[in-house]
């Protein structure tokens, strides 16, 4: 069965049966009523956990629901079950899997109905090759629209006042409607085209020579739902939303300035003779229409959530980063004036403190669908860590291998300490089920997995772990070390996709921050870190190589000041050989006694 984890914030009781939540659980108790399989009580067991947010300081966000005859289990607050502390509500638990997000949750469960069995009309809403929202929301904007931004704009116009007579509604609706107004895209656009308009077309060719105007496709027009001509699951899910939205911004002008989305939202509530607007109907939602005279919002000429989020390396005007050598250099000049010992030490250690012949196939390199040029390479660095983390680990530790893609070192791990458990964290669907599939074949029982994005996981643990986390997961690593007073060995990556957000701020320790250089410089220090290469190559740059060595040496040693303000001792070693890796540095930090 699986176990589902939703937040709740208070309870009318039984006899009531009115529950304020946050818009997150709403959600997902419409996509699970909308579904009907997998059955709550029997094939679903929904959990209730109250809110440790004390009602006085919670926002106005949330929403009062009717449940009737709905099956499920109140946690009240300190009584949390321990799987709902793993990681960010909405939780779903899955046998050994743990899934936090709600994009994830949703698909998990449509998965779980797809595969549900007797069902005579399962509800085919994962789109082209299961790929709806299979993105995870750190590198997909749709995806983050759908799991953040959405709820986001519910939030907002829940907060405005319940007197306001004039509203600016969010500008993620703007650009919703934006983006519908594109032309519609799918992978497999001529297969659509030719069961469409009923003819036989393979190329692009061949459609322009279509002369019939009743054979002419408008791509336009047929972007009929959020991802394209069919119903999925983000239209559920941004259809619940926007049910919300409009029972608050009851407005005749939001049809005229918002008309692609009203037209939208009109399609999708007539799909399925109007069940999913049944559905939201069914949980009484309390929203008190605004008093409105008037609203504006603001739609951009042209805007898609398609396009890859580079927002994130987007510095304008003056923190445009610089490459330009003497500007380099001014920068770095500005690091030795910080009279810093700034390096990182070779590999010393004379054997390794495990047997590679001992371990069966599918805990190496070779286990993980490498090519065959990279395994060598990767057995190199597999062999690096797990060294340090063998030495520093003790039986009954909680490993956690951070960004693990298909488990390379963690279920290396797995196999080495069978008296640890490794907890596997990847945002990748489809590359932790690679993982699993290893896992199965190794019959290992000391592995848990979490799908979930890093700011989500909330679990206590005693090593964290990671093999070239790019960019900024390295530093979001380090801080859920610190935060639970884990050890470290973590090999940092992508050095030059380092960006700030709320969380984390650049440079990281004190030292660097009451130093002279600018954000855009230590930026630019960041950059140039990314321009290294194998030095006994012929074509390579030598004098820049190490440059970017010494860059790399600059960023980690920032991040080792930080470690050491929270009463860390930290080495940065590098792998061994050092050609296994551009990015071969590794910083391993314990407590200070």
């Amino acid at each position: 069965m699986i176990e589902l984890y939703l937040e709740f914030y208070s309870s009318g009781g039984e006899e009531d049966g009115t529950l304020e939540i946050p818009i997150e659980t709403y959600v997902v108790l419409v996509v699970c009523k909308y579904l009907r399989q997998p059955e709550v009580g029997r094939d679903l067991q929904i959990n209730f956990v109250q809110s440790k947010t004390i009602v006085e300081e919670r926002r106005r966000d949330s929403i009062t629901v009717k449940l009737t005859n709905f099956p499920a289990l109140f946690h009240k607050t300190g009584h949390w079950p321990p799987a709902a502390k793993y990681c960010q509500l909405p939780t779903l638990l899955d046998n050994t899997l743990i899934v936090s997000g709600l994009c994830g949750i949703c698909r998990r469960i449509t998965k779980a109905h797809l595969e549900c069995s007797p069902l005579a009309n399962p509800k085919q809403i994962l789109g082209f090759k299961g790929n709806t929202l299979l993105a995870p929301a750190e590198i997909s904007m749709w995806t983050k629209f759908c799991e953040v931004d959405i709820e986001k704009c519910v939030r907002d116009v829940l907060q405005l006042e319940d007197t306001t007579t004039r509203a600016d509604l969010p500008e993620d609706m703007g650009k919703l409607e934006s983006h519908l107004a594109q032309p519609l895209k799918a992978h497999n656009i001529y297969k659509l085209i030719n069961k469409v308009k009923n003819v036989k077309v393979s190329s692009n060719q061949e459609f322009q020579q279509l002369d019939s105007a009743d054979s002419r496709f408008d791509f336009h027009e047929n972007h009929k739902f959020a991802e394209g001509y069919e119903k999925t699951l983000a239209d559920v899910i941004v259809f619940a939303c926007m049910n919300l939205i409009r029972k608050r911004v009851q407005h005749p002008n939001l049809a005229t300035k918002l008309p692609l989305l009203n037209a939208w939202y009109e399609r999708v509530q007539k799909h399925d003779d109007g069940e999913l607007l049944q559905v939201c109907e069914q949980f009484q939602p309390s929203v008190t229409p605004l008093p409105l005279d008037g609203i504006a919002v603001d739609v951009p000429a042209t805007f898609s959530l398609y396009k890859s989020d580079t927002k994130k390396l987007n510095l304008l005007g003056e923190k445009i980063l610089t490459t330009n050598q003497p500007e380099v250099l001014g920068i770095l000049e500005k690091v030795e004036r910080l009279k810093l010992d700034i390096g990182s030490v070779p590999n010393d250690r004379e054997e390794n403190l495990f047997d590679w012949g001992a371990v069966p196939v599918d805990a190496k390199p070779e286990g993980g669908k490498l090519p065959a040029k990279r395994l060598a390479k990767k057995q190199h660095q597999l062999e690096c860590l797990a060294n340090e983390i063998i030495a520093l680990a003790t039986p009954g530790d909680i490993i956690v291998d951070f960004c693990s893609g298909t488990g390379h070192l963690g279920i290396l791990l797995a196999q080495l300490l069978p008296e640890c458990t490794i907890y596997l964290l990847e945002n990748k669907e489809e590359s932790q089920q690679l993982a699993m599939d290893r896992v199965v074949r190794l019959g290992l029982t000391n592995v848990v997995y979490f799908q979930c994005n890093l700011d989500y996981f909330t679990a206590r643990f005693d090593v964290g772990v990671s093999l070239h986390a790019c960019g900024v997961a390295t530093d979001i690593v380090l801080e859920k070390c610190f935060e639970h007073r884990a050890r470290f060995v973590s090999c940092p990556c992508c050095y030059g996709k380092l960006y700030e957000f709320d969380r984390i701020r650049y440079p990281r320790s004190g030292v660097f921050q009451r130093s002279e250089l600018l954000l855009k410089e230590y930026l630019c220090i960041a950059h140039c870190a990314d321009q290294t290469h194998d030095l006994e190559s012929s074509r390579t740059n030598v004098a820049k190589s190490q440059q970017g060595f010494f860059c790399m040496d600059v960023i980690d040693k920032d991040r080792a000041l930080r470690a050491e303000e929270f009463g860390y001792s930290v080495v940065v070693k590098r792998l061994r050989p050092e050609n296994c890796t551009p990015k071969n540095r590794v910083l391993v930090g314990v407590l200070e006694e």
